[in-house]
């Protein structure tokens, strides 16, 4: 008689609840997948590496990857139930996001993985004294460019990333103009400025503040008065100009007069450079103005005080075509970009 080393015995599907058999049969096997060396020990966070960590046994794929683009994801397979859009998981030395609304095939639980590439730390926007930290997985979205900006006696970073973070009470309250620091280099950390928050386009699964947050984020200088490089925090350190006097936060705003960010061939459109003071607008008239990229496309014809009149080639093949109106402003310390698509009516 053969030795039976089956780890479970087949089951008979002739009791006229095969259905029911055969998803059962399936789930035992599944779960003894997870305890035979395929299987491993992760732990999972509810959208922050603050909050306790529940050890599960997974089943993590997808480890060779075929190119280089997808070295930096992974599937993970488990028990039906555990996993939520926006979580952490560990895994052995690595933080990993779930970025993916998890389903399952009655068997088992699957879904997609981001590898976090850096834990961005900040004050909490709370009560802005508590250090929080977020593993975050980035990509680099500069387009069309070195990575730098040309202003007179000086060249600026132009360096532009989308940032993904779990979506949670806390990182919510975050939005544009917020300040943080993302760099391996802590002698010269790059500083990067929230330009947009999108809270809705990885807003999956049934919980109200469940999935990611994408930041739109652009590179912005490192201000030695108030960013810690010992803490690689931005706006660590609450600035002392004025004494006792608020801190004013200030933020260039630019305004397409005609309201919809395009610019047809042979066209001219005007964009008002402002700032906003906090307690309302003012016009801005110290600053340098540029286009990116700069080939001709888009050209800037004409200033005046507080607006910049640019001016769209007959080019057709530029058509579809992203241009950016960039504005510096030395005394502020800060620069604002305006994308404005070519278009043919």
């Amino acid at each position: 008689m053969p030795a039976e080393w089956y780890l479970m015995k087949r089951p008979l599907f002739n009791s006229g609840l095969e259905d029911e058999e055969f998803w059962a049969f399936g789930i035992d096997g599944f779960n003894e997948l997870l305890e035979s060396a395929i299987g491993s020990d992760v732990f999972l966070y509810d959208r922050s590496i603050a909050e306790r960590r529940v050890p599960i046994r997974a089943i993590v794929q997808n480890v060779t990857s075929d190119t280089v683009n997808n070295a930096n994801i992974r599937q993970i397979l488990c028990n039906i139930g555990s996993l939520k859009c926006g979580q952490y998981v560990r895994i052995e030395d690595s933080w990993w996001l779930v970025a993916t609304l998890p389903d399952n095939n009655r068997v088992y639980e699957k879904a997609i993985l981001w590898k976090c590439k850096y834990m961005i730390r900040f004050l909490s926007p709370v009560d802005g004294e508590t250090i929080l930290e977020y593993p975050v997985y980035d990509t680099n979205s500069t387009q069309y460019g070195t990575g730098e900006e040309n202003k007179p006696a000086m060249s600026i970073g132009s360096g532009e990333h989308l940032v993904y973070l779990p979506h949670n009470d806390v990182s919510v309250l975050i939005d544009r103009g917020f300040r943080f620091i993302m760099d391996r280099n802590r002698e010269n950390p790059t500083v990067y400025r929230i330009t947009q928050v999108d809270t809705t386009s990885y807003a999956v699964g049934d919980e109200s503040d469940g999935g990611l947050l994408q930041w739109s984020v652009i590179e912005t200088p490192f201000n030695e008065e108030t960013d810690s490089r010992e803490e690689m925090i931005a706006d660590y350190f609450k600035s002392e100009i004025g004494g006792d006097d608020p801190v004013i936060e200030t933020s260039i705003v630019l305004t397409d007069e005609d309201g919809d960010q395009r610019i047809a061939l042979g066209e001219e459109k005007r964009v008002r450079v402002s700032v906003d003071m906090g307690d309302g607008m003012q016009p801005l008239e110290a600053f340098e103005a540029s286009i990116d990229p700069d080939d001709g496309a888009c050209v800037i014809a004409a200033r005046s005080g507080d607006t910049v009149t640019l001016r769209c080639g007959e080019e057709r093949a530029n058509v579809g075509k992203l241009i950016h109106l960039c504005v510096y402003s030395e005394a502020l310390g800060q620069e604002a970009r305006l994308a404005i698509q070519i278009v043919n009516w």
